[in-house]
């Protein structure tokens, strides 16, 4: 092997890693390789998870609940759990093997999307409402089957050693 190829591949991990060398760095936060060719992992559900995270912050706006600007409790309520959720989901999607309790968090915060209108009682805007507990519902069934897909791939990984 000439030099340049050896720097290349100490540049490269993921050439050593698909040759047979030393585990590359970034693949202990991802499930890759011919493995997971066809099958549903994490970073899917936490993806659709941000997506749905990116239209809870906006929809204030694109629906009019009820004002023009941020000013409602169910307002900010929306874009402050958004911003959280969409943090949390983005980072499951970036590293999936890692902390899979951040989808369980996430979970967690579309609960309080279904409870938050009559919590708040602010369920004087039915549109409002409506795509809270829609939204909500989502993320409780993305989060959590990205959440139970990560613990079912680490148990399958213990498994064969």
């Amino acid at each position: 092997m000439s030099r340049f190829e050896e720097a290349a591949m100490r540049a490269h991990p993921t050439t050593t890693a698909r040759t047979g060398g030393t585990t590359a760095s970034w693949e202990r936060h991802l499930w890759v390789g011919p493995e997971t060719e066809g099958r549903l992992t994490p970073s899917l559900p936490s993806g659709l998870a941000l997506l749905a995270a990116i239209w809870l912050g906006f929809a204030p706006f694109a629906l009019h609940y009820r004002f023009p600007t941020v000013s409602g409790a169910g307002d900010i309520n929306d874009v402050t759990i958004a911003l959280v959720v969409a943090s949390l989901a983005l980072f499951r999607v970036v590293a999936p093997r890692d902390l899979p309790w951040l989808s369980l968090a996430n979970a967690t915060l579309g609960l309080w999307l279904v409870i938050a209108p009559f919590a708040l009682h602010d369920t004087g805007a039915p549109l409002a409402t409506i795509n809270d507990i829609a939204v909500g519902v989502v993320l409780i069934a993305l989060s959590g089957s990205s959440a139970v897909m990560t613990y079912r791939e680490r148990r399958a990984e213990n498994r064969q050693g």
